[in-house]
């Protein structure tokens, strides 16, 4: 009987420290990046490689919304970072 109380014990130790370690499931990472081919610039007909950042933010929204904010940015980078995606046929 000692040693099913023993077990018991042990296995809720786990349990709670397993969840004050591990994220929840449902948790989103704080940045997403992606590499993408798009133009220099509005009006450009270059392709460049550019480094595409999501940034979630925590801000209040209107009652019924269901997304959530993010801000984005991108910057030009190395055309090796888009090495494996097919680039498009410039204008």
């Amino acid at each position: 009987m000692l040693k099913f109380v023993i077990a018991a014990l042990v296995a809720l130790e786990i349990v709670l420290l397993s969840s004050w370690v591990l994220p929840p499931a449902n948790a989103t990472s704080p940045d997403s990046e992606v590499y993408i081919w798009d133009y220099a610039s509005i009006g450009s007909s270059q392709l460049v490689c550019k480094k595409v950042v999501f940034h979630p933010e925590n801000r209040p929204l209107p009652p019924g919304v269901e997304v959530q904010p993010a801000r984005i940015n991108s910057h030009i980078v190395n055309d090796s970072n888009c090495n494996h995606l097919t680039k498009p046929i410039s204008k």
